[in-house]
């Protein structure tokens, strides 16, 4: 794994509010896409969304890519993970939201073929 966190979505139930201040206060540039508003620094391509409220995960959560979501995922319960919302399909590919033994949420993401 040569970068651990490969993508961040800020998820919560005032989306458009924190678009906003994400605009405002760095800068950023954002695309709607429906059920999730893309962020990027204006040039390239997006780094992080915005997305609707999650039950059980609020906030920023970080993405790990992984090879192999299902033994990726049976690997952090086994750990102590508590498994949020799995096999989530998205744009780029799909992920499974965890909540480590700390609580703190992260997703498992396998990157779609072609991508």
């Amino acid at each position: 794994m040569t970068i651990p966190f490969v993508w961040f979505d800020n998820l919560g139930p005032a989306r458009s509010k924190t678009t906003d201040f994400l605009k405002t206060n760095f800068g950023w540039s954002d695309n709607d896409i429906g059920p999730m508003t893309f962020l990027t620094n204006g040039t390239g391509a997006p780094f992080a969304a915005t997305c609707d409220a999650m039950p059980g995960v609020q906030g920023w959560v970080p993405y790990i890519e992984v090879d192999d979501l299902s033994e990726a995922t049976a690997r952090a319960t086994q750990n102590g993970a508590e498994i949020v919302a799995q096999d989530l399909q998205g744009p780029a590919g799909v992920a499974t939201f965890i909540k480590d033994p700390g609580g703190a949420a992260l997703a498992l993401w396998k990157r779609a073929e072609g991508m």
